[in-house]
């Protein structure tokens, strides 16, 4: 039951931060790292009266506990949680993008272009070039990119890879050199970046 409890607080948290006319210091986000890491930031409204952070806090402690427990190590840590003005900001680190997938059974990944095409990701799309307005690629100039990186997400949130973003899928706004805003919560979105 709290598992169910978590996930549903959990998914409201992601599925709603990033509306609104915030900046991106605002909104839930995924910082990837270059060792692997993805750092999970969530930021949402947390005013309301029944909320508790301490209660909210022991939960997902628990939570991250089982996961490290079934995984045999330590694969997500809670780095902090606080309430400012009614607004709650978690931090979490997943050791790599495969924990918060298993962990949030939402689809995420961060690899090579080569690796993505071998883990079965659909690669025959269109992308845009986040550099060279009206410019566009498919899938054998995709398939060219072999070792540069991608991420392949689906839920609306805020991406910051550690390189430069060169090209987005439909549903991606780039809205900085590392940072795009993911609007599409149905289909999985791609983001190419050095």
């Amino acid at each position: 039951m709290r598992k169910t409890v978590l996930l549903l607080l959990a998914a409201a948290l992601l599925l709603a931060g990033c509306g609104g006319n915030k900046s991106t210091e605002d909104v839930t986000s995924l910082e990837f790292r270059k060792n692997g890491e993805v750092i999970h930031t969530i930021v949402e409204d947390f005013s309301a009266s029944y909320y508790s952070l301490d209660e909210l806090e022991a939960q997902v402690q628990e939570q991250v506990d089982a996961y490290n427990e079934s995984a045999g190590s330590n694969r997500i840590s809670v780095d902090s949680a606080e309430v400012t003005d009614g607004v709650i900001t978690m931090v979490m680190t997943f050791r790599g993008a495969e924990d918060y997938s298993s962990f949030y059974r939402q689809a995420l990944f961060c690899g090579t272009v080569l690796e993505a095409f071998n883990a079965g990701y659909d690669l025959d799309i269109e992308l845009v070039s986040a550099q060279e307005e009206g410019t566009t690629i498919s899938r054998p100039d995709i398939l060219e990119m072999g070792e540069r990186h991608i991420i392949v997400v689906r839920e609306p949130i805020v991406v910051k890879p550690y390189a430069d973003i060169l090209y987005a899928s439909a549903g991606v706004e780039v809205t900085g050199s590392r940072e795009a805003a993911v609007t599409d919560s149905q289909a999985l979105s791609y983001i190419i970046f050095r």
